[in-house]
């Protein structure tokens, strides 16, 4: 849905991604390094649909990445040593920070419009927000 709204509205909406790996997924703050090492190298949206359509598979192997990586073509010495770049978990800890220090219900997926949370995870409703907000101005 995030690329539906995306080629909606192509000039005016921003997606920005804030990482919050659960602490009851093992694998999870492995794979936000490895999302973010793939960014050094220009493939962050490439590698964080790699992950996410592929999350089952991470509890058995949570360097699959590594695999990734390669299928995108990416330097993988480069993509290793970023990934175990102390500023990438520093990274990561500033934006778990920044969502607990909000007081919203900690979940992942979690997806604001304008700095709030939708009721609905669906595109009328999105759409409906985001309709809203840019008649405001």
């Amino acid at each position: 849905m995030v690329d539906d709204i995306r080629a909606k509205y192509p000039n005016d909406v921003k997606v920005v991604i804030k990482n919050f790996p659960l602490g009851s997924h093992k694998q999870a703050n492995k794979a936000a390094l490895y999302a973010l090492a793939a960014h050094r190298q220009d493939k962050y949206k490439e590698m964080y649909d790699k992950i996410f359509a592929n999350y089952r598979e991470l509890r058995n192997n949570e360097d699959l990445p590594v695999q990734y990586a390669v299928e995108l073509g990416l330097d993988i010495e480069q993509f290793k040593r970023d990934a175990e770049d102390p500023a990438l978990q520093d990274l990561i800890r500033r934006e778990t920070q920044e969502l607990r220090q909000t007081g919203m219900r900690l979940a992942v997926p979690k997806f604001l419009i304008n700095g709030k949370e939708p009721a609905k995870r669906d595109m009328d409703t999105w759409t409906q927000l985001i309709d809203g907000y840019l008649k405001e101005g």
